[in-house]
Order: structure tokens, then C-alpha cells, then sequence
């Protein structure tokens, strides 16, 4: 069983008043882990980088550097163009960089019949940290006064290795920008995680759209050989998530964290089956936890060079934990008022989740523990005589419905101990707690009110012997 995943699922239907408890003695304390990324992770409207790129006036802007047939119909098209993508103008200077690694500024002025003048506007702006600490920044912004697109290098000369992996950075670039201006929006950020780390020490991209003083679209993408974070919002959903790559010998193979992460995407589906949650927003959360979450290309080499006889790399080659980086995550809905004659019954949605290990080397013995946390909080409408729709209007004749409150929690830590040989005792613990208050309404006068609580508590014990590593590479 993978720590904070395990058989137990979060139910749709519950009976009221049922309470299991498998529990046997167990010397585990649950934890106070909480999902710190909504605090911790910020949106790229606060940031100083955007705030610089809006700060840009067009019209004062000239063009530097050799501008090329092609570059300049995709200039020409990103000024008409909306959304953040800037019709693959960033990408195209970025696959160039091996090419030509002088400093380019590009700017087209505003026309009658250029996108910016309905009020929209946005800002892109990408930041690559190299191993030797020179930086390469791609700033693109559309707005009132017309377009400017900016790549700029500082603190030295690219060498060819840094070149080449920066300009392989221009397609990942491309589909994270196409995914956000997708009709239906998607965070495809995988290929950016996947930097060439011996070259690149990080990449920031942080992008911004906004109507007038209103930003309606944003994304704070963050990662390095320490951690990844990434804040997104936009109408209708909000979603921060932070990944400590940190100790990556606690991380497990490929295999191994697809089937962790799978296990997580079912349980991210049975929440929203059971709170009523928007599937298409929860793809946004589900597809931008697998890409910050999956390390198995370092995780390979962090196993098989490090401490190879370390209890979190001997836990992880044997599945007594997850085989997953330490995170945190966040996700909420925008509430909506569901019901026009009582605007205060908002239909909501969010989850909260996160795992944190702890390591503890004694004179012959190792411990180790590891918690998870998964915390839904919702409310929804669903008709009177049945689990579909309500049709509720501002009319007292349309409020027979039900409203339902849910707040679930689900604690799990697994607690591993190794002895001098190498072999491992680990206990599993799991506490879940439900809860869910349904309140039914006719003719909009409340006509009963139901709790329905649920408890379960598990123990589980496993040995395991120590495990084989291949050969240090």
C-alpha cells in the first residue's frame, strides 16, 4: 500500500451514523501536516517581473537586432493575436538562442485593428538561471500601445552547452503558453520540468492577462534543483502547489510514481463525484500535480549514487512509502451562488493535500516517518426528489431542493523503522472522518435536516528485507 493512498476511498453515498474502527495499538501520533502551498505560493500578479513588463511603454521602444522574414509575420500576427501565446514569436527566439545569442527587442505599435485595443493585455515573462549563473530573460507584453517582445542575457556569454539547452526549452515554452489560450484552458507544463539540470539551475514563467485593471488569467511557475511551485487562477478556479525536490532519495522509480500519482487522480475523481466539483477545472489540478510531482529522472540517479543503504531510499525501493517527493497543494473552486433566492447557498469546492517525511539516523537504526493529508470541503444543490440538478430561480415556488455541506478529512503515516542489516518494519496508520449535513427545503421552508458522519481508523504492518540497488553509476 502506498502511504496516504491505500484501499479505503472517500464514499458518494454514506450511512448515517456509521463509524468503523480496525484500529490496533499503534505507537504512530498523527500529525498537524497541513497543506502549506496556499499560503506559501503566490500568483505572478504580485510579482516585480510582470509589474516591470506593464511598466513598458511600446511607443518608446525601438527595434535592435537582425529581424528575419519569419519573425517578423510572427511579430506582425502576435500584435492581432490575443491570449498569452504571441503566436510563437518567445519560442521562435528562444530555438535561435544557439544561433544567435545577441540581445533582440521587437516592437510593433498599436493599430485600430490590433487585439489590444478591446482593453485586453498580457505579459509573459521567462527567466533562465544557468549553472553558471548567467541569466536569460524573454519578456513579452500586448497591450493599449502595441506589442514589445524583449530576449535579454546578463552575467556572461552563453556557452554552447547552455545554449542548446535553453533553445530546447522553446517548444515546452510553446505548449504551456498554447495550453493557457486554449479554448478549453490546460496547464501542459511537463516538458518545461524537464530542463536540462546539469546546464540549468532554473525556470521561472510567470504570465499575466488581464481586461483593463482586471486579471482574468495567471500563472507563477517556479522550478529548481531544491523545489517546484506553480500558482494559477483564473475565473473560475485557483490552484497552488509546491514540490520539495530537495531529497530526492525518498523519491521511487518511474513505475512506481505513475502508480502513486494514478492513485492520487482517483481519489482527486472521487472527491469531485462525491462534492459535486467541476471536472474540467480538477484536470487543470490533476495534470499540473502529476508534472510537478513526477522526479523520476532524478530520482534514478539520487538512488543509485547516494546513500544507497539510507532508510528513505531503502523504504522507497520497497514501497513502504509513496516513492513520491514531499508536497502541498491547494485547489478551490470559485464559489457561485446556486440559488438565486437565497444568494448566501454558495456551491463550492476545494481540496487540500499534502505529504511530509521526516528521517531519524540512531547509532544502528534509522526511522522514518511519513504523513499525507486529503481534505474536501464542499456545497452543492441537487434536487428535492432526486441526485441531479435543482432548478432554482428567484421565485419561492422554484425552492424545493436539497443543500448539501460536506467536510471530509483523511490522515495517513506510516512509521518505518531499519535495523543495522538494512531490513524495515513499517505500520501504516489511516484515520478518515466524514462529514455531511443535508438540508432539504420545500417551497423554501426548511423541512428536515440530516447529519451524516462517517469514521474509519486502520492499522497495517509490513516487513520487508533490505532492498537491492543496481550498481553506483
Amino acid at each position: 500500500m502506498l502511504n496516504g493512498i491505500g484501499s479505503s476511498v472517500l464514499r458518494n453515498l454514506i450511512s448515517a451514523g456509521s463509524s468503523v474502527n480496525t484500529a490496533v495499538n499503534s505507537k504512530a501520533t498523527q500529525s498537524n501536516l497541513q497543506a502549506e502551498a496556499s499560503t506559501k505560493v503566490t500568483f505572478s500578479e504580485a510579482s516585480e517581473a510582470i509589474a516591470a513588463i506593464y511598466k513598458i511603454v511600446p511607443a518608446q521602444v525601438q527595434n535592435s537586432g537582425a529581424i528575419g522574414s519569419n519573425i517578423q509575420a510572427q511579430l506582425n500576427a502576435a500584435a492581432q493575436a490575443g491570449g498569452v501565446g504571441m503566436s510563437g514569436i518567445g519560442s521562435s527566439l528562444l530555438s535561435n538562442v544557439l544561433q544567435n545569442r545577441d540581445n533582440v527587442t521587437l516592437s510593433v505599435p498599436a493599430t485600430e485593428s490590433s487585439g489590444a485595443t478591446n482593453g485586453s493585455q498580457s505579459a509573459v515573462a521567462l527567466t533562465v538561471t544557468t549553472q553558471s549563473g548567467i541569466q536569460v530573460s524573454l519578456q513579452m507584453t500586448r497591450q493599449q500601445g502595441g506589442l514589445v517582445v524583449e530576449l535579454n542575457t546578463s552575467g556572461g556569454k552563453l556557452s554552447n552547452d547552455e545554449a542548446t539547452a535553453i533553445s530546447q526549452l522553446s517548444d515546452g515554452l510553446q505548449k504551456a503558453l498554447d495550453g493557457l489560450d486554449a479554448s478549453s484552458t490546460q496547464l501542459d507544463i511537463a516538458d518545461l520540468m524537464k530542463f536540462d539540470s546539469s546546464q540549468l539551475k532554473s525556470v521561472d514563467l510567470k504570465t499575466d492577462l488581464r481586461n483593463g485593471d482586471n486579471v482574468t488569467q495567471s500563472l507563477n511557475l517556479h522550478a529548481d534543483d531544491k523545489e517546484r511551485w506553480l500558482g494559477f487562477h483564473n475565473g473560475d478556479v485557483s490552484i497552488k502547489l509546491d514540490t520539495d525536490v530537495s531529497k530526492l532519495t525518498q523519491a521511487g522509480s518511474a513505475d512506481q510514481q505513475a502508480a502513486a500519482l494514478d492513485q492520487w487522480s482517483t481519489k482527486f475523481d472521487q472527491a469531485a463525484a462525491r462534492g459535486h466539483g467541476d471536472r474540467t477545472m480538477l484536470n487543470l489540478f490533476k495534470d499540473s500535480f502529476r508534472a510537478l510531482n513526477t522526479t523520476e529522472g532524478q530520482a534514478s540517479h539520487s538512488v543509485n549514487t547516494q546513500r544507497v543503504i539510507s532508510i528513505d531510499a531503502n523504504a522507497a525501493k520497497n514501497g513502504a512509502i509513496s516513492g513520491l517527493a514531499d508536497f502541498s497543494a491547494s485547489y478551490q473552486q470559485t464559489p457561485r451562488s446556486g440559488n438565486p433566492y437565497k444568494p448566501e447557498e454558495q456551491d463550492t469546492f476545494s481540496l487540500d493535500v499534502a505529504q511530509q517525511t521526516r528521517s531519524q539516523q540512531h547509532s544502528d537504526t534509522q526511522d522514518l516517518t511519513q504523513d499525507t493529508l486529503f481534505k474536501l470541503k464542499a456545497s452543492f444543490h441537487t434536487a428535492l426528489d432526486s441526485d441531479g440538478d435543482a432548478k432554482l430561480t428567484a421565485l419561492k415556488s422554484s425552492q424545493n431542493y436539497r443543500y448539501h455541506l460536506i467536510n471530509d478529512e483523511e490522515r495517513s503515516q506510516t512509521s518505518v523503522s531499519q535495523n543495522k542489516k538494512g531490513e524495515l518494519a513499517a505500520q501504516t496508520t489511516q484515520q478518515i472522518t466524514q462529514h455531511e449535513t443535508v438540508k432539504s427545503y420545500q417551497q423554501a421552508k426548511l423541512i428536515d435536516s440530516v447529519e451524516i458522519p462517517h469514521s474509519e481508523k486502520s492499522v497495517t504492518a509490513h516487513q520487508y528485507a533490505r532492498a537491492l540497488f543496481e550498481s553506483a553509476i
